[in-house]
This record gives structure tokens, C-alpha cells and sequence, in this order.
């Protein structure tokens, strides 16, 4: 079975790239026996612009992997991410070792005529890459949270091109941290909806309630994210997510928030 991959976007040497990583390996990364990591590039035949994977060439690709992925003995390796940059799409699979002449993962590779490829190997037993560059930070799972929220949108039939009222959540102030915070966020052109003292599970700390009008885009949410973490950081508090209303909202739909 595929793993199922969530995706995050950056920026590297001045170019985008595109992540598709399995989250749910965090919980047992790194796996015993599979000690070597592998990488194996392919040249994408009709790249975007901005170097990424076009959707034709998408479909072709996922066809060369699940040939590659196939041939290889069930317990002997682990895909745990894709990566797309400055037109290359490379597979990163752990190993259970250097594979040697007629090992499977070869043979499948020299088959591959639709691509240019390139397989390189690397011992890293403690999945250093998976764990401390593939694996999303803070901000980037709140992308991966955005990014479902907003195709949830999609779905209810949303027109993201309207104004919509968009509500970021911070918690774990203390009242001078969310006055300071109120401050801030209004010196940089977003509205309070509230501050508030609240309780959960016994402990008692301030919430801040923000309020923006604004269309709902990713490179938007991507802009407001990082203004909202540094801000909610500098006052000892934390970003919780979004709210924001759907629209049009079909009959028996309500907010969608992340």
C-alpha cells in the first residue's frame, strides 16, 4: 500500500519546493534494520516554470514509482517522502542496506525509459533527513492544516475570490502577554475580536482572538502565518489555527476553522 503523503511548500536556493512527506512515520521513525536512506532522482520531462511538476507529467510518475516500488520485497525498504525542485522530482526510501548487483531496487531503476534517473546512498540509521528536514515544523504543519481546511472550502462550494472574516486563534498568554499581543496585531493593520481569560483543564492562561478581511488563498494564509507565530512568540504564546465563515454556505454548513 502507497503511504499517504500531506504536502508543505517552501522556498529553497531561491527556487519553490514541494514536499510530500508521511506524517505518520514520526510515531515510529526511525524502524530498526532499515539503516540506509536512498534518493533516487528523476529529471522531469516538461517542468513548470518555476520548476515543479506539471499535472500530465504527474500521472507518469506515479506510474514509473509504483513500477519501481513494486519490485522491491515488502519489508526491505520504507518510502517516506517525495521531493520536487528546480525541475527534479526525487523518491526517498530507507533501506535494509547498500543495495548491491541484482538487488531489485536496480534492476527497477535501469527498466525506468520515460525519465533520466540518478540513485544515490546514504547509512543514516537514525533517519536524521526524515526527522530534522523532511518532517514539517511548526509552521509548515499549520500549511498542511491550511491546505485541508481550504479544500474543505472547495467542496461546500466556497468562492475563495470573496472577502471573508478570517479569526487566528493565540492561547497560552499571560494578561500582559495578550495586551502586548493585542497591540501588536493592531499596530500591524489586523482586528481584535476578543481577549479573553480561559480555562482548560485547570489551568488558566489568555486567549486573543484576532479578525482579518481578506480573500482565502494559501499564499495569503502562508503570509498572515508567519506575521501571527512571530508575534504570538515575542509575547510567550502560541498561534492556534483559524476560523473563518464558508461562502456561500449551503443549508445545514457552518464555519470551517483548522
Amino acid at each position: 500500500m502507497r503511504p499517504y503523503f500531506e504536502y508543505y511548500t517552501a522556498n529553497l536556493d531561491r527556487w519553490p519546493i514541494e514536499l510530500g512527506v508521511d506524517l505518520a512515520l514520526i510515531e515510529k521513525a526511525p524502524i530498526a534494520g532499515l539503516t540506509h536512506r536512498v534518493h533516487l532522482r528523476l529529471n522531469l520531462n516538461h517542468p513548470t516554470a518555476d520548476g515543479l511538476c506539471c499535472q500530465e507529467e504527474s500521472a507518469l510518475l506515479l506510474a514509473v514509482e509504483e513500477e519501481i516500488l513494486s519490485s522491491l520485497p515488502k519489508d526491505s525498504f520504507c518510502y517516506v517522502a517525495h521531493v520536487t525542485h528546480r525541475g527534479r522530482r526525487t523518491i526517498i526510501l530507507y533501506m535494509d542496506g547498500m543495495p548491491q548487483p541484482g538487488q531489485p531496487l536496480l534492476d527497477a531503476v535501469e527498466r525506468v525509459e520515460t525519465h533520466t534517473t540518478l540513485l544515490q546512498f546514504e547509512e543514516d540509521p537514525e533517519w536524521k533527513e526524515y526527522l530534522e528536514y523532511l518532517y514539517p515544523n511548526e509552521g509548515f504543519r499549520h500549511q498542511i492544516k491550511d491546505r485541508r481546511v481550504l479544500k474543505e472550502f472547495e467542496r461546500r462550494g466556497d468562492d475563495p475570490a470573496r472577502n471573508h472574516s478570517i479569526e487566528p486563534v493565540f492561547s497560552g498568554l499571560d494578561e500582559q502577554g495578550a495586551l502586548e499581543l493585542r497591540k501588536a496585531l493592531e499596530s500591524v493593520g489586523f482586528m481584535v475580536g476578543d481577549v479573553a481569560n480561559v480555562s482548560n483543564n485547570g489551568v488558566t492562561s489568555w486567549r486573543v482572538i484576532g479578525k482579518v478581511k481578506s480573500p482565502l488563498a494559501l499564499s495569503i494564509l502562508d503570509d498572515y502565518r508567519e506575521i501571527w507565530m512571530a508575534l504570538a512568540k515575542e509575547q510567550g504564546g502560541h498561534y492556534d489555527g483559524w476560523s473563518a465563515e464558508v461562502l456561500p454556505i449551503g443549508e445545514g454548513d457552518g464555519p470551517a476553522s483548522q
